[in-house]
């Protein structure tokens, strides 16, 4: 008895843990409550919104929590080329905090001691096997060192798909900013601010653009940080564009006009190939699991028809 009230207030403990965190994240991540708070939120002038480049460099941890990371970062202090690694995935997740590698070791470190914590307080005793004893703590190590990773990779996947979905409307807008008149710079400031509300992911990078290159950073170079932050096909493809353009000299309103059309192209391609790719995902689906139940429920009073006049047979 004492077993099952045990294995009962750990699932009920993970599950409210579950829906907790479920809810944190719809609030956050929810487009209507993400909108409803831009609303809320005083608007800033023009200028303010330039410094887009110090707001990404600004953690939104507590203070204490921030400072027990980066005492857990320094415990666990990786190699310079492990350090490069998790800088860049920080950066194509749109984090440049200075300490965010320091800090992503010290999640790493901080999930390994709760994951460990975890199993020996409510699941090491419930295991009797001894090589079970040995490899699950093992599991449970290699999984919860490299579960901020799989976190960090998620949000990558999520920023590259807003980017990737979001280009062709934001090339559209620059291409009518650069026929109304307006150059280059300003046609990036205007596309970024008029995407804050729709997708502030593509509008942050294009406010961070348009402020390398006021402080001084050439237009090339500041393009080419673009593409290295976000590791996004279409994107690549039309910077490349650009900077060829600057530098034959040729109009860059064409340019663009040509790489929208381009664009629109591609990303048809893309959704006629996953719409052909669809039915070969559903057949496994329907195989593992849709056709056994659906034989089961058609085939299974026949078999037992069967079966009970067999047996019947063989009484006689």
């Amino acid at each position: 008895m004492p077993l099952y009230i045990t294995l009962g207030g750990i699932f009920l403990a993970f599950f409210l843990l579950a829906l907790l965190l479920l809810r944190r994240l719809r609030s956050r991540l929810d487009p209507t409550h993400r909108r409803v708070r831009q609303l809320m939120s005083p608007s800033a002038p023009a200028a303010d919104n330039i410094a887009i480049h110090d707001a990404l460099r600004q953690s939104d941890l507590p203070a204490g929590l921030e400072k027990l990371l980066l005492s857990l970062g320094r415990i666990g202090r990786s190699n310079e080329k492990e350090h490069s690694r998790s800088r860049q995935l920080l950066l194509e997740a749109g984090i440049q905090h200075e300490m965010a590698p320091v800090m992503l070791m010290g999640m790493r470190t901080a999930s390994l001691l709760l994951f460990l914590l975890g199993y020996f307080l409510f699941i090491h005793r419930l295991i009797a096997q001894p090589m079970l004893m040995l490899a699950a703590p093992l599991a449970i190590a290699l999984f919860s060192f490299r579960l901020p990773d799989l976190v960090l990779r998620y949000r990558i996947t999520q920023r590259r798909q807003e980017i990737g979905e979001s280009l062709a409307d934001a090339l559209d807008l620059l291409v009518i900013c650069m026929e109304a008149g307006l150059g280059l710079n300003a046609a990036l400031l205007r596309v970024a601010q008029e995407l804050g509300m729709r997708t502030p992911v593509l509008s942050q990078e294009l406010l961070q653009v348009t402020q390398e290159m006021r402080t001084g950073l050439a237009r090339e170079k500041a393009l080419r940080n673009l593409c290295e932050r976000n590791k996004v096909e279409n994107l690549r493809i039309l910077v490349g564009a650009l900077i060829l353009a600057d530098k034959l000299g040729t109009s860059v309103g064409d340019t663009l006009r040509a790489q929208a059309d381009s664009l629109r192209t591609r990303l048809r391609q893309s959704a006629e190939e996953q719409a052909a790719k669809a039915g070969i995902k559903m057949l496994f689906p329907l195989v593992l699991f849709i056709f056994p139940a659906l034989f089961i429920v058609l085939l299974g009073p026949g078999f037992m028809s069967i079966m009970k006049t067999f047996s019947t047979f063989a009484g006689n």
